[in-house]
């Protein structure tokens, strides 16, 4: 079943939809990368993995930051939502876990990113169209959350201050330095 909610480019709507399509994105990414033969590509895996645990987890703590407040005062069930971000911390969770040389990483990366995606567009499709007739702002929470995202992106990528804890991370929640 597929959302029939045409979004506006910053409406919550638009980021949700465009979130998963960036995920999305880089999965069919890593899976060029699995079928190129005779290049040495595990430095580039890497560099994909990274990326989809960086978008899922600044995604999700956007979405529990700002969306889910939103969704429970307008009387929306949160429980779809919340189970999509449970599998998305044991994604992010098993992924930084994974070594790119072993052999069935690939197919762990492909069947979890897969799974995930799958995950949101069945949360979607239930919770996008209980949106519009909510009372929610959709485009002042989309562009919220797009600010949000925009700052804890810009903070993930500053390098740390010699002051700083090392293990403050950025996005909230902790994340492995390195996936393998």
């Amino acid at each position: 079943m597929t959302v029939h909610v045409t979004p506006t480019p910053a409406d919550v709507i638009g980021v949700l939809l465009q979130n998963r399509a960036s995920v999305s994105q880089l999965l069919d990414a890593y899976a060029a990368l699995c079928e190129r033969v005779g290049d040495p590509t595990e430095a580039e895996k890497l560099a994909i993995v990274e990326r989809i645990s960086l978008e899922v987890t600044l995604n999700t703590q956007v979405e529990e930051e700002m969306l889910f407040p939103s969704l429970h005062v307008a009387g929306i069930d949160l429980s779809p939502f919340q189970a999509f971000h449970d599998t998305a911390w044991a994604l992010i969770a098993q992924l930084s876990m994974g070594d790119p040389g072993d052999l069935r990483f690939d197919t762990k990366v492909l069947a979890l990113g897969r799974d995930l995606v799958g995950r949101m567009q069945q949360v979607h499709d239930v919770t996008l169209p209980q949106l519009p007739p909510s009372g929610i702002d959709l485009g002042e929470l989309g562009a919220r959350m797009l600010a949000r995202k925009a700052h804890l992106m810009e903070a993930f990528d500053r390098p740390a201050e010699d002051d700083e804890d090392e293990d403050d991370d950025p996005v909230g929640r902790p994340v492995s330095g390195t996936l393998h």
